[in-house]
């Protein structure tokens, strides 16, 4: 079989047609909401400043409201050193206060990764268990709910939080509450919970719960609705430069079989590195995993082995000269990926940086490795033990590449210390990676199946321990959930280094959570995804 291609997968080509090709800017509109924004803002630091000197539990809450509406990374300095000095004060008088106001207390400190104690629940509890009446208190349920995902390994307090705030909120969306803001958090909660959202699209579906709230601060309202359209508009500006480069390149004409994803490669982007000022990292991160993408796709379905073993040989040198020999579909994704590392190389000179992409050749050439190893294992028919299995899997995964070109992308002044740290694979990231391959492999078990592919963790699970599909697959989604009690240990202080960089790889789980929650809706966004992103990209707030 060495030599013959392999049934093809069933790729269809992009959703998107032009639409984001070319997307001029209303420099008008821009220049209104810009001006005005800039007045806002400069109303809302005065806001935050004033709120210093107030108490304790109003600029929480106040910071609290500013976080949701997805503005906060104007002021991140401010808000870090605010937290730092009250941080004490809230362990020394927390018995003052309710469900609600303790619950947002916790989450928000855990957030900035304040190691804050989950005793503080305990006060919550009658006789081992969570007391009943705090179940009528329909805010502080909810907060509580979203307080309990950031539980770390062994606090099993807040495991018993979850399940109590979760069976109780399940309960008043099945009464169907009075509709409203309240109503509408709730269910949507429930669906898609804060910890696990994408930072833009939470800010949008809070921006419109806070509109309906009577006490909302009209100002701060406002603020939010033109910061989110100005940074939409951003981003079409960008996702259409990528569009332009991906057409350029000739991709769909040339291999028209392969994913032809930008649109939700970028949607990754945005989802990994939002803030408007890491516009070079979201353009060249969307460019890496086009190029990984292919690469999948070339080990996955349309080399045969004689082709990808020339071509996995030439990725170990990645120079130009390893071109020759190459053929075909390979000759074209070498060229590619090659391309996209020059490029990266070239943006970082620009940005006046002095390290370079060695870091993002080591890992890619890693990656690569892994997708020839299953290769080899499908040829053969041959199922690993499921310990022999994962290691590779999670470099496979595609998360420890991304995750080096966010960091170089980034361009921060301490982003060779952030690559050396990344490439010993700490622990945040073989967390991220355990969380994406696990959830790709679930989605995409039956459509894999469906053709010769690699065998996935179910495959290897189900072998190892002799049990069946729906056992395999439940002691998996446990496996899930612990990397989410993981990643939130690992962002907690001290942080080997600063958090940002670490924040990286949570943002990765996030966006697994989103493309995979439905089905695989990277390769198939039709059922789900393009939702998401035309709520983020297309759609803007009504101001």
């Amino acid at each position: 079989m060495s030599n013959q291609c392999r049934p093809l997968a069933n790729f269809n080509p992009s959703i998107w047609g032009d639409r984001f090709t070319s997307t001029p800017r209303d420099h008008q509109q821009w220049e209104a909401y810009s001006n005005e924004s800039d007045v806002l803002k400069s109303e809302v630091r005065n806001m935050l400043v004033s709120a210093a000197s107030s108490k304790m539990t109003e600029e929480l809450m106040l910071i609290n409201t500013i976080e949701r509406l997805g503005v906060a990374y104007h002021f991140q300095d401010f808000i870090e050193e605010r937290l730092g000095k009250v941080y004490g004060n809230f362990e020394s008088d927390q018995h003052q206060h309710d469900l609600f106001t303790t619950s947002t207390y916790f989450r928000i400190f855990r957030q900035h990764g304040y190691n804050i104690t989950s005793d503080v629940f305990s006060r919550f509890k009658i006789e081992g268990k969570f007391d009943e009446a705090i179940s009528k208190d329909q805010m502080g349920m909810l907060s509580l709910y979203e307080a309990a995902q950031l539980r770390t390994p062994g606090e099993a307090i807040l495991d018993e939080a979850l399940a109590f705030a979760t069976s109780h909120l399940s309960a008043m969306a099945k009464i169907d509450l009075e509709s409203g803001s309240l109503s509408r958090q709730i269910m949507h909660a429930l669906e898609q919970p804060l910890h696990k959202g994408l930072s833009r699209i939470e800010a949008k579906h809070f921006i419109s719960f806070y509109e309906e709230d009577p006490s909302r601060n009209e100002l701060l309202l406002k603020f939010a609705k033109l910061d989110f359209n100005l940074v939409q508009m951003l981003y079409k500006q960008e996702l259409s430069q990528v569009n332009r480069w991906w057409a350029d390149l000739g991709f769909d004409s040339k291999l028209p079989q392969f994913r032809s994803r930008v649109v939700e490669g970028y949607f990754w982007a945005v989802s990994i590195l939002y803030e408007p000022c890491y516009a070079v990292g979201r353009i060249m991160f969307t460019k890496v995993l086009c190029a990984l993408s292919i690469a999948d796709d070339l080990y996955d379905a349309y080399g045969t082995m004689d082709e990808l073993d020339l071509y996995t040989k030439a990725i170990e040198r990645f120079d130009l000269q390893s071109i020759e020999g190459l053929q075909g579909h390979s000759k074209v994704c070498y060229i590619t990926c090659l391309n996209v590392l020059r490029e990266f190389d070239d943006e970082i000179i620009k940005k006046g940086r002095y390290y370079d992409v060695s870091y993002l050749k080591e890992v890619f050439k890693a990656n690569l490795i892994c997708y020839h190893i299953e290769a080899k294992w499908r040829d053969i028919n041959y199922v690993p033990p499921f310990e022999e299995y994962f290691p590779n899997a999670l470099t496979s995964s595609g998360i420890w590449i991304l995750g080096v070109a966010s960091i170089l992308g980034m361009a921060h002044v301490d982003t060779v210390q952030a690559c050396e740290w990344a490439l010993t694979k700490p622990k945040a990231i073989l967390v991220a990676e355990a969380n994406a391959r696990i959830l790709n492999d679930i989605v995409g078990f039956e459509e894999e199946h469906s053709r010769p592919h690699v065998a996935t963790s179910i495959d290897c699970y189900r072998k190892e321990y002799g049990v069946s599909k729906e056992e395999a697959v439940a002691k998996l989604e446990e496996m899930i959930d612990n990397t989410w009690k993981d990643m939130n240990e690992a962002c907690l202080r001290p942080a080997p280094l600063p958090m940002h960089f670490i924040t990286v790889f949570l943002n990765f789980m996030r966006v697994c959570f989103v493309t995979y929650k439905a089905g695989d809706g990277y390769t198939h966004p039709e059922q789900q995804l393009k939702d998401e992103i035309k709520f983020m990209l297309l759609d803007p707030v009504l101001i």
